[in-house]
């Protein structure tokens, strides 16, 4: 079984990488087709979401039920997912 200590700097880990490549993409997506920007705006709202469970769980640390672990990973693998094809779409000429 994986410590709650080590599942925490893993979300910690993920939760800085999928920043960075919202960062990154915000700019590019601005000056994107509205297609695009339309599922950036979905993406931005699983991002919110996804930010706020997030800080309720490292408010909550070592009180965090394996739900909400399992609930914000998948969360992250989503939005790591969108971002991956935004990136892809971006490449297109």
């Amino acid at each position: 079984m994986v410590s709650s200590e080590k599942i925490d700097v893993n979300f910690d880990k993920l939760w800085r990488e999928l920043k960075t490549q919202r960062d990154e993409l915000r700019v590019q997506v601005h000056l994107a087709g509205a297609d695009l920007k339309d599922e950036w705006e979905e993406v931005e709202d699983k991002y919110q979401y996804a930010q706020g469970q997030f800080d309720e769980l490292r408010k909550r640390t070592g009180e965090a039920t394996d739900d909400a672990r399992d609930t914000l990973n998948v969360v992250f693998e989503e939005i790591g997912q969108a971002y991956s094809r935004v990136k892809h779409r971006l490449k297109k000429p």
